[in-house]
């Protein structure tokens, strides 16, 4: 056989093997380098968005935490003025109930009942007065029911006294007086 020599051949296809090798990774490090950055690029446009998203949904926030505190403020002072209101119509109650009260005294109290003593607390009224009998107590007890403002009659003392001429029982009684409200007919 012939001595030939392919180290030449080989070594300038190895060196153009090489060359290309070198080309495809310089193309494909170039790609990869412009893909990285890309996506660099864009996650930071991400980010510089949601920090822009967020920022506004801070403010939007604040705004709305000042527009709580003055809604809170406005209620605070709503439940002032109800209590308030509320406070002056039981007075403006209050004052027509002497009114009230002596108007229909004498169709509660039937003859023969005499009283010496009127006291109103809160929503009740004390009576302290003196009868000719007990009967009459009784009618007075149903006079009060059915009068609508005045209920749950209870006597608290009744008893016989001894003083002459006239002998009249003594009686204690205890009303409770129905609180007006405003458009309801009594």
């Amino acid at each position: 056989m012939s001595n030939i020599n392919l180290l030449p051949w080989r070594e300038s296809v190895r060196a153009g093997q090489k060359k290309q090798f070198m080309v495809i990774l310089a193309v494909a490090s170039l790609i990869t380098v412009t893909v990285m950055l890309t996506a660099n690029m864009w996650i930071h446009q991400q980010i510089a968005r949601q920090q822009q998203r967020n920022q506004f949904l801070q403010n939007e926030t604040a705004k709305l935490d000042l527009i709580l505190g003055e809604m809170r403020n406005i209620r605070e002072q709503r439940l002032k003025l109800l209590e308030r209101m509320t406070l002056i119509e039981h007075f403006q109650q209050r004052r027509n109930l002497s009114v009230r009260l002596f108007n229909q005294l004498p169709e509660l109290v039937p003859p023969g009942v005499y009283l010496s003593s009127l006291n109103v607390v809160d929503h009740s009224l004390d009576i302290v007065g003196k009868t000719e009998a007990y009967p009459r107590v009784a009618n007075m007890i149903r006079q009060v029911e059915n009068s609508g403002w005045l209920y749950e009659p209870r006597i608290s003392s009744i008893f016989a006294s001894d003083v002459q001429p006239i002998a009249l029982s003594q009686f204690s009684m205890r009303l409770r007086v129905r609180e007006f409200i405003p458009g309801a007919t009594q």
